[in-house]
């Protein structure tokens, strides 16, 4: 977004520097609460009015796989190699870029290293924590069964977990986030006993205990991660799965995920082609980041996927395939919004979305990630970094600015 950037990875820092102590143990503090896995209520709204904002303002009138047949394309791995080589050491933590366009992979390739202790380089294969990016199949996995006809979005959540505190619930409106519930995540930084790994059952009982009546003034829209922790569960009830087989057999496999995996951290399996994740300190020293006890959460995060899949996984949307075409017309269809600096924000089905584009960013302890769709053209773009500072050195926009351009010159031609 050439228009407008602000920085926002300095707060991550600071969070960040709050939570992590030394690399004995994890520290939860009050003062975190500014952000959450998404890497912050306050960021994501952030991220929405940037792609709001780059509508109006701007709108225009390793591994690679460079496609001529949809034009040429060889000055954009020029232009981005420079930009990415730049911020990115070849021996640091660092990022993996995908741009897709009218089905084919344009560019794909990794900056940086996916394990610092094997040097292993970041590849368009490597398996990356998507943060919130997850969410957008969590919405898939309720969506799944909506298509099989096992429940309906107006559900009450009372009728698949059946206490008091979620009668005035519906399943929309836990992905709307307009639930009126209270975000469990928020509370589970300051009170949750940091030498347990936590799971959606402990965000199920907490909901319990705090036995809140939501009325309808509580209906508003506010991003919660607690909210989607629950969705999980309800795709275990109603299936009889546990969550990480069900989205691998009902998600990732009809949309060519082969590699992708839903990971509990509570029973972690292996992962292909595996990059950690990292923050570097105070004393400028990378610290990996893996194992938060909060990480064995699914639904707000907890997929790991590479670019390669999530090109499959693009052009599956884009052909309609994964659901029938009824389903795929929900995916983003606007059901919640509120206002942000006079900026009107609609959410769907994990996207925040506009007339012309769909996007969500995730943030998490040594994550960033971010991916923008446009819905008026075939191009994608996704940006997984394995270091959560990749969002302070702006360079969506200009990534996004070059290749539109690149693209605006191709149909010149």
């Amino acid at each position: 977004m050439v228009c407008l950037v602000l920085s926002y990875g300095k707060l991550i820092a600071l969070l960040l520097s709050c939570f992590l102590n030394g690399s004995t143990g994890w520290v939860l503090s009050s003062e975190t609460l500014i952000q959450n896995r998404q890497g912050a209520i306050a960021r994501m709204k952030y991220i929405a009015v940037l792609g709001l904002l780059f509508i109006f303002s701007c709108k225009l009138s390793g591994e690679k796989e460079t496609v001529s047949n949809t034009g040429d394309w060889s000055d954009l791995e020029t232009q981005l190699d420079s930009l990415f080589e730049s911020n990115f050491q070849a021996d640091d933590p660092g990022v993996a870029v995908l741009v897709s366009y009218d089905g084919h992979k344009i560019f794909a390739k990794g900056y940086g290293v996916g394990d610092l202790d094997a040097q292993k380089p970041l590849t368009a294969s490597s398996n990356m924590e998507l943060a919130s990016v997850s969410k957008q199949f969590t919405a898939l996995a309720i969506l799944s069964l909506v298509d099989r006809q096992k429940l309906s979005l107006s559900d009450t959540l009372f009728k698949f977990l059946p206490y008091e505190t979620f009668k005035n619930v519906t399943i929309q409106e836990l992905i709307d986030h307009t639930s009126g519930l209270d975000d469990a995540e928020e509370y589970f930084y300051d009170h949750w006993d940091t030498t347990k790994i936590a799971t959606n059952k402990d965000v199920l009982h907490w909901y319990l205990e705090k036995n809140k009546k939501v009325g309808s003034a509580d209906k508003v829209f506010k991003y919660n991660n607690g909210a989607y922790e629950l969705l999980p569960l309800v795709v275990e009830k109603v299936s009889g799965e546990k969550y990480p087989d069900y989205i691998r057999q009902n998600v990732f496999g009809k949309a060519g995920m082969t590699k992708t995996v839903a990971y509990d951290l509570n029973n972690p399996v292996d992962i292909e082609q595996r990059a950690f994740y990292y923050h570097k300190d105070s004393l400028g020293d990378w610290k990996k980041m893996d194992g938060h006890p909060l990480t064995g959460l699914f639904g707000a995060g907890g997929i790991y996927t590479s670019l390669n899949d999530y090109f499959n996984y693009d052009n599956a949307l884009r052909e309609k395939s994964i659901f029938n075409e009824k389903a795929h017309g929900l995916i983003f269809k606007p059901t919640s919004s509120e206002l942000v600096n006079g900026v009107k924000n609609d959410y769907a089905m994990g996207w925040f979305v506009t007339d012309t584009l769909a996007e969500h960013s995730g943030g998490w302890f040594g994550v960033n990630t971010f991916t923008r769709r446009y819905l008026n053209m075939p191009l994608t773009l996704a940006i997984f970094a394995n270091r959560d500072d990749f969002f302070d050195k702006e360079l969506i926009d200009i990534t996004d600015s070059i290749v539109k351009s690149q693209l605006k010159r191709n149909k010149a031609r």
